[in-house]
């Protein structure tokens, strides 16, 4: 078997620099081929952008700015026209230095006109700082018009002439880009069967060793954990025989502390549950619902029940562990909306989400215990009415959520006692009652995401809690 363990490298190989002899020559033609006609169309296309930009000034900008100035709407001196005939002169001139033939002659044709508008602007600036009549200066704003029409006709010309210039450009990219289709098939021909010749080499050497790791990780996938690997003779396949029996002896712990892990987890989201389901906010949304019944305060109830309904909804969402940004700014704001009638005297409420984060998702419950922190912990104890704000919005690596308010705030000892207990998982009150939700979006956010709340406060000015996590296009559980 020791010489199959040389044969085995050699072939290998072999095979690699074949491989790679095949595929570097034609790649690097094909890179350098594409680098070049990408940045000589790129310079086409900005070329014919510029030439419609300064078509546009000259056509549109410039004879409205010249007659704002000849209808007295702004003073000649305020006037931008002097700005946007300097700034077509500078372009086109620019322009002129990489045309050709050609496209030189409808450039120099335009910088002619473009000179002759200059002219008349001159006179015009002469024919109001003398107070000609205003017939000849709108006799001037006329020939303006004409001229910017004509330079502008210029500009479709040089225009039309660089499309059709890129179009034959174009012709001859697809024709390159055929070839290039054909040689890369040839090289994938080449490539296929270079791999079948070495797979047919290797099948012999190292068949029977990988059946026989085969049926052992099907085994392993079966739940045959006690399964072992016998040592193989090749010595490539010797560190990956020692790797699976490791796996299949750490297999068993992995899955227990998955099991305990998610055990966790379970236990964090029906505490997250019931912590805002509880009987009390039950019992004072439902009185609240039946006292504004009994005021004939029909269409009220109906938006309370309605907020409550999509509340408990989103709340169980079928048992997911992730919900979309915008299904979780719904369930924020019927919070707010239920605890807006209880509260309204002393609460104000503003959800500013960003809309593009509403199909992204994230995961469920984690802003309305902070927003119910804020009203219970914040405005509750501020004297006069208090402002509520959430917040979302996209940031370099991930989605940014912050839930602020304007109330007491903490001073700077309790602020620091608060980052302690949640770091340390410590109960944020003496009998340990207190900030309950705070310590159960702290524990879940670590779960699923291995980040934290940031907690900023300032006494009598305020609270800000806010947490980052990854920006995702689809759910997922643990």
């Amino acid at each position: 078997m020791r010489k199959s363990h040389h044969s085995l490298h050699g072939l290998l190989r072999r095979s690699l620099l074949r491989s790679v002899v095949c595929m570097i020559l034609p790649v690097c033609v094909l890179a350098g081929l594409l680098v070049v006609l990408t940045q000589r169309y790129g310079a086409d296309i900005a070329l014919t952008t510029r030439a419609s930009e300064v078509r546009t000034v000259l056509v549109q900008d410039l004879p409205d700015e010249v007659w704002n100035v000849v209808s007295g709407r702004i003073s000649f001196e305020d006037g931008r026209q002097r700005m946007l005939i300097d700034s077509a002169l500078w372009e086109l001139n620019d322009m002129l230095d990489s045309a050709g033939e050609d496209e030189a002659q409808y450039l120099n044709a335009a910088l002619r006109a473009i000179r002759t508008i200059d002219s008349y602007v001159d006179q015009l600036e002469t024919q109001m700082d003398a107070g000609a009549a205003v017939s000849r200066n709108e006799s001037l704003y006329r020939e303006i018009h004409s001229v910017g029409h004509l330079a502008g006709s210029m500009l479709d010309r040089y225009i039309e002439n660089e499309i059709a210039r890129m179009g034959r450009f174009n012709a001859r990219i697809q024709h390159g880009l055929g070839a290039a289709a054909l040689a890369l098939i040839a090289l994938v021909g080449v490539m296929i069967w270079l791999t079948i010749r070495a797979s047919d080499n290797l099948e012999g050497a190292i068949g029977a060793s990988l059946r026989q790791l085969e049926q052992f990780a099907n085994r392993i996938a079966a739940g045959e954990l006690t399964e072992r690997v016998p040592p193989t003779e090749i010595d490539e396949l010797h560190l990956l025989t020692c790797d699976l029996n490791t796996m299949a002896e750490q297999l068993g712990a992995l899955i227990h502390e998955r099991v305990e892990q998610e055990k966790t987890i379970k236990k964090a989201e029906l505490r997250a549950l019931q912590a805002q389901i509880t009987p009390h906010f039950m019992y004072n949304t439902l009185e609240t619902i039946v006292w504004l019944a009994e005021e004939g305060r029909n269409s009220e109830v109906v938006e309370m029940t309605m907020a409550f309904t999509g509340f408990l909804r989103i709340s169980l969402s079928r048992g997911a562990d992730y919900i979309t940004v915008e299904r979780e700014e719904q369930h924020v704001a019927n919070y707010l909306q239920i605890q807006s009638v209880r509260y309204g005297g002393i609460m104000r409420y503003t959800i500013d989400i960003d809309p593009a984060l509403h199909e992204r998702y994230m995961l469920k419950i984690v802003l309305q215990p902070l927003v119910e922190n804020a009203i219970y912990h914040g405005i509750k104890r501020r004297r006069g009415r208090g402002q509520i704000t959430v917040t979302g919005r996209r940031q370099a690596g991930g989605m940014y959520f912050a839930v602020e308010d304007n109330g007491m705030g903490m001073t700077p000892e309790r602020l620091a006692e608060v980052r302690a207990s949640l770091q340390n998982g410590a109960p944020l009150d003496p009998d340990g009652k207190g900030g309950y939700g705070l310590r159960n979006v702290e524990q879940r956010l670590r779960l699923y995401y291995g980040c934290g709340l940031t907690i900023e406060s300032e006494y009598r000015h305020g609270t800000r809690i806010s947490f980052t996590v990854p920006d995702e296009q689809e759910g997922k559980t643990l």
